[in-house]
């Protein structure tokens, strides 16, 4: 089995400080990267969030001091935001998130990443067959300039569950789709280990977080360790899968210490089993 390797959404960070001394911090947790944010304290007038996460806002000269300073400090630039509503119900919409995912594809390099990450697109009437459309749109972008497009399912979104993520990679048909695996997104609909039956090698990133359900089945999502999910469970079955980073969010930075001492420890148990 391959050690997990640790990380975190790095806006976490960025948001409060300036990226320099964000990727201190986060490199002083012990953590090995990071999945890079469109938002930072001290480039406001080029911050852009959901649902039009867009990093071509940054000019080149800022994007190559963001890269440099998560490189400086040791962190891997495992992928970059690009949360987009690909299954939007208005046209102008879905090709608004259209375009700004082609032009995460094209940016994604200045940022030192070779992964971008999306969601599906808010549940609705047909949102799974416009979620399909969009992506033939801007995977062969993304095959051709040599980047990976994760698909992040959730249990509101288009694309809710395991089985669904199957079926937009084989209706999509790219190489270049594959799938970031978040086991809170989906535990009201899967069991912690059916994803890693049902997509299997497409599974390249993980997130962290937590996940409870209530009385009338609504989840809400504290920090990993803090609700449902079967972390023993889910850490088996990561290593199983080989070199997947486990990336952190929903933490503060007050909490994070925790939340990596909660995750190691399942780690450190799960590997002397």
């Amino acid at each position: 089995m391959t050690a997990v390797k640790l990380g975190v959404r790095a806006i976490i960070f960025t948001r409060n400080h300036p990226v320099e001394e964000a990727a201190r911090l986060i490199a002083g947790h012990g953590l090995e990267g990071v999945q890079v944010p469109t938002w930072y304290q001290e480039h406001e007038q080029y911050n852009t969030r959901h649902p039009e996460m867009n990093p071509a806002a940054f000019p080149e000269e800022v994007a190559a001091s963001i890269r440099t300073a998560f490189e400086s400090a040791g962190l891997a630039t495992w992928a970059m935001d690009s949360y987009n509503n690909v299954s939007a119900a208005d046209d102008e919409l879905r090709g608004i998130a259209v375009n700004s995912m082609l032009k995460s594809i094209a940016s994604a390099g200045r940022f030192g990443c070779d992964t971008i990450v999306t969601e599906s697109g808010r549940r609705d009437v047909g949102g799974f067959e416009r979620c399909v459309a969009s992506f033939r749109e801007i995977m062969p972008v993304a095959e051709q300039a040599g980047v990976t497009v994760c698909v992040e399912p959730s249990y509101a979104q288009s694309v809710p569950n395991a089985w669904t993520m199957r079926g937009l990679i084989e209706e999509v048909g790219s190489p270049n789709l594959k799938v970031l695996l978040d086991p809170a997104n989906i535990l009201v609909y899967d069991a912690t280990g059916r994803p890693f039956e049902v997509l299997g090698a497409d599974i390249v990133l993980a997130h962290a977080k937590d996940c409870t359900v209530d009385e009338k089945g609504t989840p809400g999502f504290p920090s990993a360790g803090e609700g449902q999910v079967d972390w023993p469970r889910f850490i088996e079955r990561l290593l199983a899968q080989g070199e997947v980073p486990l990336i952190i969010e929903y933490a503060r930075e007050d909490t994070i210490g925790g939340v990596i001492d909660f995750l190691r420890g399942v780690i450190a148990e799960v590997e002397g089993n």
